[in-house]
């Protein structure tokens, strides 16, 4: 008799949905070669992409006549609000938190599905959230097809080179790791696309909610600090961190459970297990380096703990250190989604001594720096 666990396997497993189904054909062909084809036990989830980018070629087309002169002429009077932190380190709650003041659009799951036809497909968007989850399978968060998300799942339909296809290609992640968050690898040419792509996807998303400013959620920017001034001289950065040691095992949680809903190549743990710890060691020791960029009155950083016991009186010093306005306006707005979300429990994590070992063996350098001890 089969256990539960392994009937679940199972059936994320034989999941045909995908992420990438608002691809590109010539994208998605062109992605698929670079990254070593697909296993053949995933074949089901690339003919769905296959099927469902051939099927909306034409409103893609039709997307780009009828928007993309308007999505040019979008002009950012705000800089947009930058909210960085490696993985797991509490940046989609204080996304999620900022993202109830009116002054603010964001990207949504609805943009990052079909960041090239979602303003065509607006009248059927009910019908398609039906066939969503209800949770996100890291750590049960609610999915809401309007709420925020993150950047980068747009930018993996858009664009070659992106983190997430560390778990849809996971046999090629080192490359992808390397390419889209530290661009090492990469021509000037095609920095130069990556660039384009993201600037029209934040004007797409602005375009969309009548010229508000923009607030992105995206933990790959925070080794991309000097790129993004590049684009927005005047942008504002928001840092949270957290234990070293929950972060630790909320990722490798979390790369898990999604690589067994998007996968298309096989990965074995000890892969996966090298991969959480180097690139967190990578990404944090470039987000040292770059933050030095950013002006002082640009820059503020929060530590998840602190932001999780008094969540208001952090965002006014948020608002203040960074010069954002309208603390008052979107002050009941947040009240009333910390009310929603009172009942909401996080994830507790089991620690051993082995794990604590293991974590400040290799990141001492954000222990240390962040004074953090062992959780009890």
């Amino acid at each position: 008799m089969k256990t539960k666990s392994k009937q679940q396997t199972q059936m994320h497993h034989l999941t045909m949905q995908h992420p990438l189904f608002g691809i590109s054909t010539r994208q998605w062909v062109h992605l698929v070669k670079k990254n070593g084809g697909i296993d053949r036990k995933y074949l089901h989830r690339a003919l769905f992409v296959t099927l469902t980018s051939l099927a909306t070629a034409p409103i893609r087309t039709l997307f780009k006549i009828k928007y993309e002169k308007k999505i040019n002429d979008v002009v950012l009077h705000d800089p947009p609000v930058f909210i960085i932190g490696h993985w797991r380190s509490g940046t989609t709650y204080l996304h999620e938190l900022l993202s109830n003041d009116p002054q603010f659009c964001y990207t949504t799951l609805w943009s990052t599905l079909l960041p090239e036809s979602c303003l065509i497909l607006e009248p059927i968007k009910s019908f398609l959230a039906r066939f969503l989850p209800s949770e996100r399978p890291m750590d049960a968060i609610k999915v809401d097809i309007d709420g925020p998300y993150e950047d980068e799942a747009a930018l993996a339909v858009l664009y070659p080179w992106s983190f997430f296809h560390c778990l849809h290609f996971p046999r090629n992640a080192e490359e992808q790791y390397l390419k889209s968050i530290h661009f090492q690898g990469l021509s000037p040419e095609e920095k130069n696309q990556w660039k384009a792509a993201y600037l029209k996807f934040i004007k797409t998303v602005m375009f969309m909610n009548h010229g508000k400013r923009f607030l992105s959620k995206n933990p790959p920017n925070t080794a991309r600090i000097s790129t993004l001034l590049e684009l927005f001289p005047e942008a504002r950065f928001i840092h949270i961190y957290r234990s070293p040691y929950l972060v630790y095992l909320s990722t490798k949680k979390m790369r898990m459970k999604v690589l067994d809903k998007l996968a298309l190549q096989d990965a074995s743990q000890e892969e996966i297990e090298k991969q959480v710890v180097s690139n967190y060691i990578r990404l944090m020791n470039s987000f040292f380096e770059q933050k030095e960029l950013i002006p002082k009155d640009r820059f503020v950083e929060v530590k998840y703990e602190d932001l999780i016991a008094d969540p208001m009186k952090h965002i006014h010093q948020i608002y203040e250190t960074l010069k954002i306005p309208g603390f008052e306006t979107a002050t009941p707005h947040m009240m009333k989604y910390l009310e929603r979300q009172s009942e909401y429990k996080t994830n507790v994590y089991s620690i051993d001594e082995r794990i604590v070992q293991h974590v400040e063996k290799n990141w001492k350098f954000t222990i240390d720096r962040w004074r953090y001890t062992p959780p009890k």
